[in-house]
């Protein structure tokens, strides 16, 4: 039987998301949700689905087991308590919510009517971070030393548009995009991150109102110092993959992934020993790759009974780190992790 989706949003990610679901066996389409008259009759026209203004309404009118919401992070609280309330488990876009007080109720709603809420960190359904995962894990790289991120798209003059909720965000590439690479770094090392010491600044030809551009150094709870660069707005310089080009060092080794700029689930990891030669490795395939990797682990996580990867309950820590970056970057100081709370 296929899970049954109800998705709130369908902008242009929505769209997407509602393609993705659409096509894909085992999962089904129940209705779209938008209060937009022009997505409604996109989701009608393309998909041939239901349409609805509400989610209460989508809830009463069509049968439903998950709730999909890829709508403004503001509006997941509301929508994720009314899904659990219907009896529907929740996958939300990232962040999962705008402050660590609603994410925690949406943990703590999910918890009490005994439904699954996950996170949408697709990223961390990709071949090559599970290699650089399985480097740190066997021990081929010895104990972490440092990890260098770098990360640069320019956006200036593209989909994104100062009048769209990203646009106005507040903190858009650390809340929308460097909550990948935070993430990332969590699934890859199996550490917490314990201080951040971030800045951000404008661009001003940017459709961003708010920083689009960041740098940080931040720290692991062993000791590792991760390195992270980040912009949505600059021209200078190539640009990279939206995974970033990666450098993971040890004691014995340093890993890299790069390449993947025009299509992100593809990009290179290598391996090599100091002094040794570098050895390109091929990551071992996944089933599901991507946003269908997160539905695929939803559904196992419904069979089976228990919390999916990138949970909501978990990704309070990825959450937290982001939100004490953005605190970092207004107060020009480090902020400790632990001070947002998160755990």
């Amino acid at each position: 039987m296929s899970l049954r989706i109800v998705q709130v949003g369908a902008g242009l990610w929505g769209q997407s998301w509602a393609e993705l679901v659409a096509r894909s066996r085992g999962f089904a389409l129940a209705a779209v949700v938008d209060s937009e008259s022009r997505a409604r009759g996109w989701a009608t026209e393309t998909l041939g689905v239901s349409t609805f203004t509400r989610l209460d309404r989508a809830l009463g009118g069509v049968p439903a087991d998950v709730v999909l919401l890829v709508s403004p992070p503001d509006t997941h609280r509301r929508l994720a308590e009314t899904a659990f309330a219907a009896g529907c488990h929740v996958i939300t876009e990232k962040p999962l919510a705008p402050t660590l007080e609603d994410a925690a109720s949406i943990v703590e709603s999910a918890r009490t009517h005994r439904r699954v809420a996950m996170v949408s960190q697709n990223y961390r359904f990709r071949r090559q971070p599970r290699r650089l995962g399985m480097l740190v894990r066997d021990g081929s790289l010895g104990t972490l030393n440092a990890i260098r991120i770098d990360f640069r798209r320019d956006l200036r003059n593209r989909w994104i548009s100062s009048r769209d909720w990203r646009g106005r965000m507040p903190h858009p590439l650390l809340l929308d995009m460097s909550i990948h690479h935070v993430d990332l770094v969590r699934s890859i090392t199996g550490r917490e991150f314990v201080e951040v010491d971030a800045r951000g600044w404008p661009v001003g030809d940017s459709p961003f109102r708010h920083d689009p551009s960041a740098a940080a150094l931040m720290t692991l709870d062993d000791g590792t110092t991760v390195s992270y660069y980040g912009t949505w707005g600059e021209a200078l310089g190539r640009e990279t993959s939206w995974n970033g080009d990666w450098e993971i060092l040890g004691t014995k080794a340093r890993a890299t992934w790069t390449g993947a700029v025009n299509d992100a689930l593809r990009g290179t990891v290598a391996l090599e020993p100091f002094g040794g030669s570098r050895a390109r490795l091929h990551p071992a395939p996944l089933a599901a790759l991507d946003r269908l990797g997160v539905l695929h682990e939803l559904r196992r996580a419904i069979r089976e009974g228990r919390d999916p990867e990138c949970s909501a309950a978990d990704n309070l820590r990825t959450l937290a780190t982001v939100l004490a970056l953005a605190r970092s970057t207004e107060e020009h100081c480090p902020v400790r992790v632990d001070t947002l709370g998160g755990r």
